[in-house]
């Protein structure tokens, strides 16, 4: 299943005719989630370094600390997909 997202004009019959006959036909009309603020992008990612590893002297993170929480992330993001 793939998901499409239009934009047009709903007073054109035509676009309206084809709309319904997708619907007719099996389409369905998805109503978008709300997004979450649980983005790293609405988030200080010192505060959340510092909230997952502990203060440390002048922020100085190792790679492995930094990868680990890219890793926890990237895999957060993904399950939420699911839930």
């Amino acid at each position: 299943m793939q998901t499409i997202t239009l934009k047009y004009d709903a007073q054109n019959a035509l676009i309206t005719s084809m709309l319904d006959a997708a619907v007719l036909a099996g389409a369905v009309i998805v109503v978008p989630k709300k997004r979450t603020e649980t983005s790293i992008e609405d988030k200080d990612v010192l505060k959340l370094y510092q909230k997952m590893f502990g203060k440390r002297k002048d922020n100085k993170y190792t790679e492995n600390e930094i990868f680990l929480f890219n890793s926890k992330l990237n895999a957060s993001k993904s399950f939420a997909k699911y839930l």
